[in-house]
Order: C-alpha cells, then sequence, then structure tokens
C-alpha cells in the first residue's frame, strides 16, 4: 500500500503516447467546470455505462437502460452460436498463472431451499470462493439471505438480520462481511447500508446514509461519502465504527484505485469485479468542486502525497489504475491527461487528443493500459476503440456503437447494443457475437444468449476461452437471470421461488 515517502510510491508504468507532452494540460483542465456528483451505491445490477470501479453508481434494474432493455436476437433452441468473425488470432498468450477452463456441460443444479419463496419484489446472489450468498425481499420488504456451500449446495445460515425496508437494490459480498443496500424511503430521503457477518448471517451493523451518499469498500474500511454533515467517513467493515473523518463541504467526487489483479477476475456485465484484491492499493482519489485531486489512505483518510490543482472537474470522467491517473477533460479538444498517482505534482502528460468535433468516452483499463472509445463527428456508428500505454495497439479498432469497455487480461470486450466484440491483446477484432458476454478471469469468458432480466426465463450459456471457440455448455432453466452471478467454476442464480447453483467444470 502506497504510503507519503517516496519508497511506498508505485512505479510509473511505461506509457506510449499519440501525442507530445504539452504544458498546457493543467491549464485546460482548469477552464473545465465543476459538476455535481450523483450518489447511490449499486454493486450488483447491470448498468449501462462504462467499466465500473468497486463503489461506483450503477443503474438499478427499474434504471436499466434502452440499450439494455432492448432485447438481442434469439437462436434457434438457444444453442446455436452466431459467431461474426473479422479476424482468429493464431495463437493467443493468456496472462501468466491463466489456463483455458476446461469447460463442461452444466450439471444438473443443485437446488437451494430459502426458508420463505424466492419473490419478484427483489433478488440477488454474490458467489464469493465456495460459497454462494442468496437475498430476495418477501412482500413485506423483510430481506432474507441464505449462505450456501457451493460445492454441494448445503445450506450454511440464513438470516433476516437485514429487516425490513420498502424495497432493496443490492448486496455485496466481501470476505468475513455481507454487505445489503436499501433503496431509498420516500418519507425520509435515507437509505440503509447492513452489514451481516459472512461466517454466521448475524447483523454486525446498520447505517443510515443519504440518497446522495455513496458506500465505496476496501478490504477493512469502507468510504462514506456524507453529503448531510459535508464529511468522509472511513467505517470499519467488520463494526461499523468511524476510524477516521474528514472536512468535505463540496460534496467530492470519490475514484477508489484499482489495480491489474482487481480486474483479472470474474466481473458483471460492465466490468464491475465481484471479487478484487482491495489490499494492494487501497488508496482513492477525491476531486474537489474546485478541481483539486487528492490522494488518501483508506484504511487512515490520511493524505498520500500533495494535493494538486486545476485536475478535473467533480463530471469528469476519471479512471485510477496501475499507479496513474487518466482524466478526461471536457473542454475541445477533448483530451485525456496522465499524472503519476503517487506524484501528482508533477507535470501531466497527455495521452490523446480528440480530432476536431470528436468526443472521448468510456474508459477503462485494460491490463496496463487504458483503453477508450472515440466518437468521430459524433456519429456513434464511427466509434473507434483506442488502447494506450505499455504494448498500446498500433492502430484503434472500429467497432460502432460501444456501450461498455469490459477488460480480460490483456483483451478487452466491446459491448454493443445487440452484440459484444472481443478485441485481442494485439488490437485485433477476433470475434462479435450476438448475446451478453462477461469475464470470468484474465482469459476465460461466459456468453448468455440474451439480456439478463429479472423476470423469471431460460438462458443458454456458452464457455468461451480466449482466442478459442465457444462451448456450448446448456441452459439455466426458469432463473431470473439478472441476479446471477458466477466465479470460475459455477453459477448461482435466483430462480421462480428459490435458488440454484451450476457448476460447469469437473
Amino acid at each position: 500500500m502506497a504510503g507519503p515517502g517516496d519508497e511506498d510510491r508505485p512505479t510509473a508504468p511505461e506509457i506510449e503516447y499519440s501525442d507530445p507532452v504539452d504544458p498546457w494540460a493543467t491549464a485546460e483542465a482548469a477552464a473545465i467546470a465543476a459538476g455535481g456528483q450523483p450518489g447511490g451505491y449499486t454493486p450488483h445490477p447491470y448498468p449501462g455505462g462504462t467499466w465500473t470501479i468497486p463503489g461506483a453508481v450503477e443503474a438499478t434494474a427499474e434504471e436499466e437502460p434502452a440499450w439494455k432493455r432492448r432485447r438481442t436476437w434469439l437462436w434457434a433452441g438457444g444453442a446455436t452460436v452466431v459467431v461474426a468473425t473479422a479476424a482468429t488470432a493464431a495463437a493467443v498468450i493468456l496472462w501468466p498463472g491463466v489456463s483455458p477452463i476446461d469447460f463442461v456441460p452444466l450439471a444438473e443444479p443443485r437446488r437451494v431451499t430459502p426458508s420463505v419463496p424466492v419473490t419478484s419484489a427483489f433478488a440477488d446472489t454474490e458467489v464469493l470462493g465456495d460459497r454462494a450468498y442468496l437475498a430476495s425481499a418477501d412482500d413485506d420488504g423483510t430481506l432474507r439471505v441464505v449462505a450456501a456451500d457451493t460445492t454441494d449446495g448445503s445450506k450454511l445460515w440464513e438470516s433476516d438480520g437485514a429487516g425490513q425496508a420498502t424495497t432493496w437494490k443490492s448486496m455485496l459480498a466481501r470476505p468475513g462481511v455481507v454487505l445489503l443496500y436499501s433503496g431509498p424511503d420516500s418519507a425520509t430521503s435515507t437509505s440503509r447500508v447492513v452489514a451481516l457477518d459472512a461466517e454466521d448471517g448475524k447483523r454486525l451493523w446498520d447505517k443510515r446514509i443519504g440518497s446522495y451518499d455513496e458506500v465505496h469498500p476496501g478490504s477493512k474500511t469502507a468510504l462514506w461519502t456524507d453529503r448531510e454533515t459535508k464529511r468522509l467517513v472511513g467505517i470499519g467493515l467488520s463494526d461499523g465504527a468511524e476510524k477516521w473523518t474528514q472536512a468535505d463541504p463540496d460534496s467530492s467526487a470519490i475514484h477508489p484505485a484499482t489495480t491489474i489483479e482487481d480486474l483479472a477476475g470474474p466481473a458483471g456485465t460492465a466490468g464491475r469485479p465481484f471479487s478484487p484484491d482491495f489490499t494492494d492499493d487501497e488508496r482513492f482519489v477525491q476531486i474537489d468542486a474546485d478541481q483539486t485531486a487528492t490522494v488518501r489512505d483508506l484504511n487512515t483518510g490520511k493524505v498520500v502525497g500533495d494535493p494538486l490543482p486545476s485536475v478535473a472537474s467533480t463530471s469528469d470522467e476519471i479512471v485510477a489504475h496501475n499507479g496513474r491517473l487518466y482524466v478526461r477533460g471536457s473542454a475541445a479538444p477533448q483530451r485525456i491527461l496522465s499524472y503519476d498517482l503517487g506524484r501528482l505534482a508533477e507535470n501531466p502528460v497527455i495521452v490523446h487528443t480528440a480530432p476536431p468535433n470528436s468526443s472521448l468516452s468510456k474508459l477503462a483499463p485494460c491490463g496496463e493500459r487504458l483503453c477508450f472509445v472515440q466518437t468521430e463527428s459524433y456519429d456513434r456508428t464511427k466509434d473507434r476503440v483506442f488502447a494506450l500505454g505499455k504494448d498500446g495497439w498500433s492502430e484503434p479498432v472500429d467497432v460502432p456503437e460501444v456501450e461498455a469497455l469490459v477488460p480480460v487480461g490483456d483483451a478487452v470486450l466491446a459491448v454493443g447494443d445487440e452484440t459484444t466484440t472481443l478485441i485481442d491483446a494485439s488490437g485485433r477484432k477476433s470475434q462479435t457475437e450476438q448475446g451478453v458476454t462477461v469475464r470470468l478471469d484474465a482469459g476465460n469468458m461466459l456468453r448468455f444468449s440474451d439480456t439478463l432480466t429479472t423476470s423469471v426465463s431460460d438462458r443458454a450459456v456458452w464457455g468461451i476461452p480466449l482466442g478459442e471457440s465457444a462451448v456450448p455448455l446448456g441452459q439455466l432453466a426458469d432463473v431470473r437471470s439478472a441476479s446471477c452471478s458466477w466465479n470460475t467454476s459455477v453459477i448461482a442464480c435466483a430462480a421462480e421461488e428459490d435458488y440454484v447453483v451450476y457448476r460447469f467444470t469437473d
């Protein structure tokens, strides 16, 4: 974990630039007007934005954007793969320690029966290690969580310790704790975050937060943006105690830092990691209304390095990854600036400048590099995907109407309205496929035959080792597919009245 001393600061990765270093950088960034920061933390539902860091706002099922709501083409019998292959790599080198998964057809599901049947009010799942955490609210808003062993489906515990809420939004599992997030209460304009002990389901703490507050969990501490009292607060995950506080009069925008390993495991449809390793870099970037960037330690709240003014607006698109801070300025022509996360005061560099009348969006880390979309002449059919940094692509890749970028090791998934395009580490557009494709690890993916929804229906599933042909796995039968979560061996979903755990490896 980085500290204030030089010896603890990360080494900046090698960067290859599409534009020369320009001393203009901070001056133009200072011209960007400050904007508002929305709140509300929705970790599991399927967002329509770009790659999402833990704690970033994600749309709920009810807020699902039109591009996600529209159904993709159905394949006859759910078993025929529609593949438009532009080019196929002769060889694909997976990340060190990552091997192609030996996919097998879905086994008969292990069924987990809760004491009260699953309802349409709310259902969610999280898979972490060899456990599945399964949640559903009954008709009176009481949330019940079941922990089950993914190897045999045995129930480990069941808890109603989260209590009641008008609505529930999501669940997030971390080692030692399960976090439950309610929707806002219309009478009080507040929401609740409840922590259950992962070992026995007992309630550890229950905190009421504002509708525009955010909660960003780390390994031992969660960052709470308390908008009402204008504070940043570090909350102990195990007991809910306030470990530190910092004044925040400007309702800062918060951007937790990630590393390459954080993004090499299972992830949701827009890239939200299911099991990141928070211990490797527990810093976050705070952007004030006056455009000052401050790097802080999540566990202590202390400043790491010197704050830097005139960096970004609270509404600018920002990525803090692999020791770098990337900022997309809003002023024309749009540029992406790169800073050393441990030495913000050093001169930034311009890593890319958009042509006139073009825009940059959907910044996402992809391995050691930064990927993003450039929309030429504001025409979405002319979207081009770029990868900058170490071993970046020599040429951008044309992918029309990109809605999100999701890293898969050094490759990246360009998610569209009805298709997902895989761009490999060399920048080759190797596969364009119908349906929803998600990351299992840095070298393997899952594909679902259709959009994931809260209604009960079937979904055909394929396993895809990077650079190889899709392996038909069978069907998830009668599941609420928007509730599903996965790791590298199982998929857990809420069904009509109970839960199912499917295994796709031996």
